[in-house]
């Protein structure tokens, strides 16, 4: 049965540093027969502090979507892959109802969170959030981003959440972070082998007691 997705392609920016050729070959693999994504490698600015050098990569490919006159992208890092509960169609019919709901950014999987609300039982606004490795951008956020100064101190998931109230994320997770053993953004995943997965794993086990009290009272609502 047709879904009326068959046809869309999404524009899709993937951020790899020139040097990192196994990180390449990773996410080049992910998005193999997956004719939804329309993608392009993006060469990652480089900065001393990786942060700084993750915003300008953004920066770039938002002026790259802009120009391109994009209304939606996703941006990838090289290092996300696909979970199992990766599907085409649901993840369009995401898209086209969280934008509908305001949404200016829909991730498909985060590291940590503060508060989450279900707005169905399978997407969740979240306040805030980190973890960029796959991020669905609306255009109505890409002039808050250009506006920002970032600041030495800040950290690019953190400052992209803070920049909206109007953020979902997609649960159970479609993408995740592999661990490739060391992090060109932050040193603390260096010093901490396993960070990463240890954050996915907890934040993946918040939702699900989130979504099971959710689905709970919804069964038995009158």
């Amino acid at each position: 049965m047709s879904t009326g997705f068959e046809k869309i392609s999404i524009p899709t920016y993937i951020i790899n540093l020139k040097e990192r050729v196994e990180r390449k070959k990773h996410i080049s693999k992910q998005f193999e027969s997956k004719p939804e994504f329309a993608t392009k490698i993006i060469d990652a600015c480089q900065h001393k502090i990786g942060a700084i050098g993750l915003w300008q990569s953004m920066l770039k490919i938002v002026n790259m979507a802009i120009q391109n006159n994009d209304d939606v992208i996703v941006i990838c890092e090289d290092d996300h892959e696909f979970t199992s509960n990766y599907n085409s169609d649901d993840l369009i019919y995401n898209i086209v109802k969280a934008h509908e709901q305001g949404a200016e950014i829909l991730s498909g999987g985060i590291g940590y969170f503060g508060y989450a609300v279900p707005i169905t039982k399978n997407r969740f606004w979240v306040n805030p959030f980190q973890s960029t490795q796959f991020i669905v951008l609306y255009k109505s956020i890409f002039p808050k981003m250009l506006k920002y100064r970032f600041k030495k101190t800040d950290v690019a998931d953190l400052v992209l959440a803070n920049l909206t109230s109007h953020k979902m994320v997609l649960y159970p997770f479609i993408s995740r972070q592999k661990d490739f053993g060391y992090s060109d953004i932050t040193s603390q995943h260096n010093e901490q082998p396993g960070l990463v997965q240890n954050m996915f794993s907890r934040t993946e086990e918040r939702l699900e007691r989130i979504q099971k009290a959710y689905l709970k009272y919804l069964d038995s609502s009158d």
